[in-house]
């Protein structure tokens, strides 16, 4: 027969909670966390709250004195302690179970958080490692190799949709370059594909996001032929990238820098763009008007 603890866990597997409310702190309504205080009658609040509540001298619940002050309630404490919650990006392969308390905490760095994949007719969505491999592997979608900040490479773009990523701040950064024809010459613009704040009681979580992201790219041309009215070109920008999880597909053009070659530089018939690109982090109080785009 199995022990006692094996059985009541195994029992335990599938509980559910009706009211989540019992986990909370009454006072503030934030989830409960070590240390956890008690009056003597056995009202809970958490530890901020027990400090607010010492000059009052009583219970906020039952108005019972506290004299002698809240007292740790230990047993709380490890029930608290024992309650995990499945992550909300277990769909997208996310298989941690962080302490219910823990859970907004966890949530703020899951590195499974979903973005989107542009094409509306694919609907696709996963983490943004997920979605480098679906961009490479289903639309097959050039791809340059992991970056390092600040170090030039040359890209090679194509119409259309050209991804690359860079490691930064302990997570992989992907990078989506669209490169479009206009009736005048050719536009490329670059964005950053990354989770916006996750949403917990459908509220979003501030979540500070401690890097950005600048982009450098470089065009260069002198093999023009005798019979074109360009001799030789060199044009260079320098931009700020925006960010966005791709769930309303592209952002508007409107609210993206763009990098700009007239057809008279790179005519259509060259279908390769040959580009000197680098990518930089960027602390964000250097960024005074940083932006995410849905």
């Amino acid at each position: 027969m199995a022990p006692a603890s094996t059985r009541a866990a195994a029992a335990l597997d599938d509980v559910t909670l009706d009211n989540t409310d019992a986990l909370d702190c009454g006072l503030c309504c934030l989830p409960l966390k070590p240390p956890i205080f008690q009056c003597k009658v056995g009202h809970v609040v958490c530890s901020p709250c027990r400090d607010k509540l010492g000059a009052a001298r009583r219970c906020h619940v039952c108005r019972t004195t506290t004299s002698d002050g809240y007292h740790r309630n230990h047993d709380m404490e490890k029930l608290l302690e024992s309650i995990r919650v499945p992550c909300s990006n277990a769909a997208y392969g996310c298989a941690a179970k962080p302490v219910y308390y823990d859970r907004d905490t966890h949530l703020r760095s899951c590195q499974h958080a979903p973005c989107h994949c542009p094409l509306k007719a694919c609907g696709f969505a996963g983490s943004t490692s997920a979605l480098m491999d679906h961009f490479a592997t289903v639309h097959m979608w050039p791809s340059t190799t992991e970056l390092c900040s600040w170090r030039p490479v040359q890209v090679h773009l194509r119409e259309g949709f050209n991804v690359t990523s860079l490691r930064a701040d302990k997570q992989r950064y992907l990078f989506l370059i669209t490169v479009a024809r206009k009736q005048f010459g050719t536009a490329i613009s670059v964005f950053c594909v990354h989770p916006q704040a996750p949403v917990v009681d459908g509220e979003p979580l501030p979540t500070p996001r401690t890097v950005g992201f600048e982009v450098r790219l470089k065009y260069s041309r002198r093999n023009y032929g005798s019979g074109d009215m360009c001799r030789g070109h060199t044009q260079e920008t320098k931009f700020k990238v925006a960010f966005t999880d791709l769930s309303n597909g592209l952002p508007d053009s409107d609210d993206a820098c763009h990098f700009f070659l007239p057809k008279l530089v790179h005519p259509f018939d060259i279908e390769t763009i040959t580009a000197e690109f680098d990518v930089g982090t960027v602390r964000m109080d250097a960024l005074s008007s940083s932006y995410t785009l849905s």
